[in-house]
């Protein structure tokens, strides 16, 4: 998402995303409705100078939903290529794995802070076959991927420095 943090007018030359994929026990994805583009994405946003992929997901997660995780896993890697418009610097977003799927009483309690109400205007709950629905083409892609990872016990682990996150 965008943050105060960084001048429009002298992005970065390459971005570093870190999105969390949020599970309710039905198998329903987390999708957050940002303002200021069309589309339905996953929570999260770009890492800050020196912040770790592990604490950027946690803090997004956190700033967007109210949820407190701390991914400590990926799901996948995806690059992305700098607009043709030159609005957005080319980048990587890694999708994180939020852990353990939300309870149908935990989901009903997500909703966009009033912090966040300038950068996002909803959340929904959405059934994988579902995605296109609502989601861009390359964010369902994504998405499919990162499940696939998770059907397939392949996730792999955040590391700094070669330690796991969160140790």
């Amino acid at each position: 998402m965008a943050h105060a943090d960084i001048d429009p007018a002298h992005p970065p030359k390459r971005r570093l995303g870190a999105l969390v994929l949020v599970r309710d026990d039905a198998g329903r994805i987390l999708l957050v409705k940002p303002t200021y583009r069309s589309g339905w994405v996953l929570p999260g946003g770009a890492a800050h100078q020196g912040e770790s992929i592990a604490d950027a997901a946690a803090r997004e997660l956190a700033e967007e939903t109210g949820l407190v995780r701390r991914p400590t896993h990926y799901l996948v890697l995806d690059q992305v290529p700098a607009s043709d418009d030159g609005t957005s610097a080319e980048g990587l977003n890694v999708v994180c794995d939020a852990g353990d799927q939300l309870t149908a009483e935990e989901a009903k309690t997500v909703v966009v802070p009033e912090t966040a109400a300038d950068e996002l205007c909803a959340v929904r709950w959405v059934p994988p076959e579902d995605l296109d629905k609502y989601a861009q083409p390359y964010q369902a892609r994504r998405i499919r991927a990162a499940l696939a990872t998770l059907e397939s016990d392949a996730a792999r682990p955040l590391l700094t420095l070669g330690e796991p996150a969160g140790a």
